[in-house]
């Protein structure tokens, strides 16, 4: 059992696997009693930091929590007479929740090394002076991680309810404006997206939210790299190499996974450190990396101990990166780099990997090795089909619907017609094509009419124009033409049963074909045709 009386600056403890309740309860009263003191004025800690220090050296691989509140109480003690807002004092804090975690295991030590990341970004957002140093010290902490990241772990505790708490311990000297209402979280992960600043109060594991951290600390890096006037194929080149050095250290799940989810949200979380224009320039540098860099460091040759599952997972998260690329390469004009993208797809270790994993769970074996895919949109299609028999491929709905709207949104690049040079819909024909398509009764099965006041659901896989109060939609400045015809937008009911519905064949570019619509094979007649 524990002893521990906060007054009289002394703990007896034994080593435990796992601490016992009366250690939680230790760290929330220590936590509330540190606020009454601070709010007093106190600056003297020394009752936590005595106490707690004992209990990590008494506890074999202690709970972040722990390490984090010792930590907190300390940096907060020895900076009262120094200012935080310093990179001597950052430096200070890196070496301090190294030393306090030494016992920890693997990606704990990683974890804890969010103060120092949110320590950091505050210092260079203010006072832009310190860019260098930050810079200097953020490669000391990316080579600690990478060098975490070759250990052996097998911890994934989930944070405490005391996590929020702790943030604020963090955060006691930071004033906000009077009266405004803080996100603790956005401010202390300020490099995070929603998504991942969501599941992590939600109190995700350990591993979460190391992988959290590393993507922190990697964008901060790459951030950092703007702002010199550098020449940009020079700066994209820098930008590059050093994504490509960090990914390639980083070889933990979470850290691929979360990174790869933030290529697929509409902004990256750099723009108050970089602003719009440089995050496009980063966006776009990163989508180059990730697509055309060699992935077999994930392979067990490698050095990496992935399961097969989450490579199936890491796999169809980057096909849908690369195919958000290769979209945004098609609206650009830049058709050379999109083609390139889809040789570095269908030459890319990952899609194989996948492939593999889904013959193995529909005992189709070795014919995994005659299937072969030169777009997303090919392979995309592939896997919702075999979901269709009844193999588990797409871990939640979103991700299910997220592959539907990227077929949708093949099918209508291909199928409706575009002003090559206005770039507007052709609303006459478009009108024309879709009463052609309601009087078709073998449409009847795929497409169903819906009023133009209907919302499509998120994410859309069509995205409409709105339409003004008149019934008209007005078309944009210098057009030859004022006023477009209305039509009533259509909505697929694509792949809601994919194996009874009929599809697209394959072909090359999207893997889609203009041609005339085919029934759905069987699964193993899908195969036989790939075969061939």
């Amino acid at each position: 059992m524990v002893q521990f009386d906060l007054n009289s600056n002394s703990v007896t403890a034994i080593h435990h696997s796992k601490p016992p309740d009366s250690f939680q309860l230790m760290l929330s009263e220590s936590i509330h009693r540190f606020f009454t003191q601070h709010h007093s004025g106190s600056t003297d800690f020394s009752n936590f930091t005595s106490i707690f220090s004992r209990l990590l050296q008494n506890l074999p691989d202690p709970p972040l929590e722990f390490v984090w509140f010792y930590s907190a109480v300390t940096f907060h003690s020895t900076n009262k007479c120094n200012s935080p807002s310093s990179i001597s004092s950052s430096k200070d804090l890196f070496q301090l929740l190294v030393s306090c975690s030494t016992s920890c295991g693997a990606v704990k030590r990683i974890s804890v090394l969010a103060p120092v990341i949110y320590q950091l970004y505050h210092l260079v957002s203010g006072q832009k002076e310190f860019k260098r140093e930050v810079e200097s010290l953020l490669e000391g902490i990316v080579s600690y991680i990478s060098i975490c990241c070759g250990m052996e772990d097998d911890g994934n505790d989930n944070l405490s309810s005391r996590f929020g708490d702790l943030l604020r311990v963090w955060m006691v000297d930071r004033v906000g404006k009077e009266g405004e209402k803080r996100d603790d979280l956005k401010v202390f992960f300020p490099l995070a997206s929603e998504e991942t600043r969501k599941a992590i109060g939600a109190g995700c594991g350990i591993r979460y939210l190391a992988g959290a951290v590393m993507c922190q600390a990697f964008l901060l890096r790459l951030c950092l790299k703007f702002g010199y006037g550098i020449p940009k194929l020079e700066l994209e080149k820098d930008v590059h190499d050093c994504a490509v050095q960090m990914i390639t250290g980083f070889r933990i799940f979470h850290f691929l996974d979360i990174f790869l989810r933030m290529l697929l949200e509409p902004v990256l979380p750099v723009t108050s450190l970089v602003g719009h224009g440089n995050e496009v320039i980063l966006r776009e540098t990163l989508y180059d990396a990730v697509i055309k860099m060699d992935h077999t460091f994930l392979s067990p040759q490698g050095g990496n101990l992935l399961s097969g599952k989450q490579l199936k997972d890491l796999a169809l998260t980057w096909s849908f990166v690369v195919d958000d690329a290769i979209r945004s390469l098609r609206e650009n004009g830049n058709q050379t780099k999109s083609i390139s993208y889809m040789n570095a797809f269908s030459e890319s270790w990952l899609p194989p990997q996948l492939i593999k994993w889904v013959t193995s769970q529909t005992g189709m074996g070795d014919k995994a090795r005659s299937l072969n895919f030169s777009t997303p949109v090919a392979l995309l299609k592939w896997l919702l089909i075999i979901e269709d028999q009844g193999v588990k491929i797409f871990e939640c709905d979103i991700s299910k619907v997220y592959a539907k709207a990227v077929l949708c949104k093949s099918r209508v690049e291909y199928e409706i017609p575009v002003d090559k040079i206005s770039g507007q819909y052709l609303g006459e024909d478009l009108a024309g094509m879709f009463h052609e398509m309601k009087e078709d009764k073998k449409a009847d099965s795929d497409l169903e009419m819906i009023d133009s006041t209907d919302t499509v659901p998120s994410p859309a896989p069509c995205l409409m124009k709105s339409t003004t109060a008149d019934g008209v939609r007005k078309r944009k400045e210098g057009s030859t033409v004022e006023w477009e015809i209305p039509v009533k937008f259509i909505k697929y009911q694509l792949c809601e049963n994919l194996g009874r519905e009929k599809l697209l064949p394959l072909a090359n570019g999207d893997g889609l074909s203009c041609g005339s619509e085919v029934d759905s094979p069987s699964l193993d007649e899908y195969t036989r045709d790939m075969e061939q």
